[in-house]
């Protein structure tokens, strides 16, 4: 009876010990896969800082769509991004060249510094520009970008918001938080999935017509 109750008892701590193995295992694969992103101040506060995009992800990012929200006295302007230069550890002169496909780990795109992206020399048009003197007008900017990872079928986002502080006869950018906002959850992936939308303005806008979408060859 005692060699049962032991036998038992070393079955039912064996398997709790292989339980949490296991979820340890699971966690720390989650862990080390999941999409890591910065948007970075280089160099200085000041508007002519540049601004990164850096992918820390094991797997490679592609960028879908890049927007700056800025904050005036006068509302919010919206500035789609389109002008900036590609950095990777491989393919190095293809990519700037492109400007487009997957962003390799390590890589890193400049957006260009904060001031062109205010005064609108950084994006895909020029109506939405603001005059000389927009920064100093200017009260926040936050800027955001849409990427696919990996291999998953999903978009997910980072954003990352800084506050414009007028000094003496000049300005000063300051990061409203230490970290980049990862957006990987579902429902920010929808907010997510907008920017995209209000990017190219597809004939398709929802997400499970995409996905039951079919390809037929002809």
């Amino acid at each position: 009876m005692n060699i049962d109750w032991i036998s038992a008892a070393s079955n039912v701590i064996m398997t709790v010990i292989w339980f949490i193995y296991l979820q340890f295992f699971y966690f720390n694969f989650r862990r080390s896969n999941r999409p890591y992103m910065i948007i970075h101040q280089a160099h200085s506060n000041g508007p002519s800082s540049p601004c990164m995009f850096v992918n820390m992800s094991k797997e490679p990012v592609h960028i879908q769509s890049i927007v700056a929200y800025i904050e005036t006295e006068n509302g919010v302007r919206r500035r789609f991004i389109t002008d900036y230069q590609r950095h990777s550890p491989e393919d190095k002169h293809v990519e700037d060249t492109l400007r487009e496909g997957p962003l390799q780990p390590g890589g890193y795109v400049v957006l260009g510094s904060f001031k062109e992206i205010l005064r609108g020399d950084k994006s895909e048009s020029t109506e939405e520009a603001l005059v000389p003197g927009a920064i100093e007008k200017s009260r926040n900017i936050e800027i955001c970008i849409a990427v696919t990872h990996g291999p998953s079928q999903n978009l997910i986002g980072v954003r990352r918001s800084f506050s414009i502080r007028e000094g003496n006869n000049n300005a000063s950018l300051q990061p409203r938080n230490i970290y980049t906002e990862q957006m990987t959850s579902r429902k920010k992936r929808k907010e997510v999935r907008q920017w995209v939308q209000d990017r190219f303005k597809p004939e398709k806008d929802s997400e499970s017509e995409d996905q039951s979408s079919e390809q037929t060859l002809n």
